[in-house]
């Protein structure tokens, strides 16, 4: 089936043709507003800005850890370079892929296509991180924390991939993007699954702490879940506004699954730290000079 072209699109002036056929992102067939292209462009250069700027948090943050927890900021450090790198390329390829021609901003300007495929590759390399923190953060020994990582990777990237492939189909009769949207889902599911095995786990290693797994296994269904909502969105129809929202759905939910999720970790770890005695933990804690005191008399 061949994409329905808008036709509020109109070719950009000394720009190659390049057939509709070949399109995979609806971003490629859809004419936006100067308001809508503003909006998207501000919604991936706050993504990208906010994933850079919390480099320097986690890395500050890692110095107040007990030397066991340490590797979680910075894991969380990684992925914020990836994904800041990641969305700056989004960023880009918007900034590319448009022209502004008879009042609007047309795609395909100079030959240039917008992908979001990009958002997948980085997901390849973040999510294993990411999901690897949560059974450094909760102390596991050595092999359960290896047996563990390995069975939240795969499904991960089994999820990742198939989504990857469905993504490709988001223009035409959505067939493709349904099918492999649906394999998709299954592998989420089986990601759930072990994710929750690991928290489980973490409940009963966080002693009075333990209300922070429980708490964030439901953040991570809350957050983890509006990455369907966007890969589904084309369906609504090829409009300016289900693009700038799709933008929208990845953003926050790239922010809520990496940026405010390590933050989250990193707190938990911190407090980790300071009920097994590290002092510098319980300093960063204290905003009381008699608690810090105390604190530090307990050495390192």
């Amino acid at each position: 089936m061949t994409p329905v072209v808008p036709a509020a699109m109109a070719p950009v002036p000394g720009a190659p043709a390049v057939s509709t056929d070949m399109m995979t992102s609806i971003e490629n067939l859809v004419s936006l507003t100067p308001t809508q292209y503003d909006l998207g462009s501000l919604i991936l250069m706050v993504s990208y800005g906010a994933h850079f700027a919390f480099i320097i948090y986690f890395i500050m943050t890692s110095f107040s850890l007990a030397p066991r927890y340490r590797i979680v900021p910075i894991m969380s450090a990684i992925v914020m370079a990836s994904a800041g790198l990641s969305l700056l390329r989004e960023f880009s390829l918007w900034q590319e892929s448009y022209a502004f021609a008879g009042g609007l901003y047309q795609p395909l300007a100079e030959g240039s296509t917008f992908t979001n495929a990009f958002r997948y590759g980085n997901w390849t390399i973040t999510v294993p991180i990411l999901l690897t923190q949560l059974p450094i953060a909760f102390g596991l020994d050595r092999k359960t924390l290896h047996t563990r990582a390995w069975r939240m990777a795969i499904p991960a990237l089994l999820m990742i991939w198939t989504g990857l492939v469905g993504q490709f189909g988001e223009v035409g009769d959505f067939g493709q993007l349904n099918l492999w949207g649906i394999i998709s889902t299954v592998f989420f599911v089986w990601l759930i699954i072990e994710v929750r095995a690991t928290i489980n786990a973490g409940v009963l290693t966080s002693g009075p702490l333990a209300a922070w797994p429980k708490n964030l296994f439901w953040y991570f269904l809350a957050t983890w879940g509006i990455y369907p909502i966007a890969y589904a969105l084309p369906q609504l129809g090829q409009t300016g506004d289900v693009v700038v929202i799709r933008q929208l759905l990845f953003s926050i939910a790239d922010i809520s699954t990496k940026l405010l999720y390590g933050v989250i970790l990193s707190r938990y770890v911190l407090r980790r730290s300071a009920l097994e005695g590290y002092a510098p933990a319980a300093e960063a804690l204290s905003t009381e000079p008699l608690a810090s005191t105390v604190a530090s008399s307990r050495g390192d």
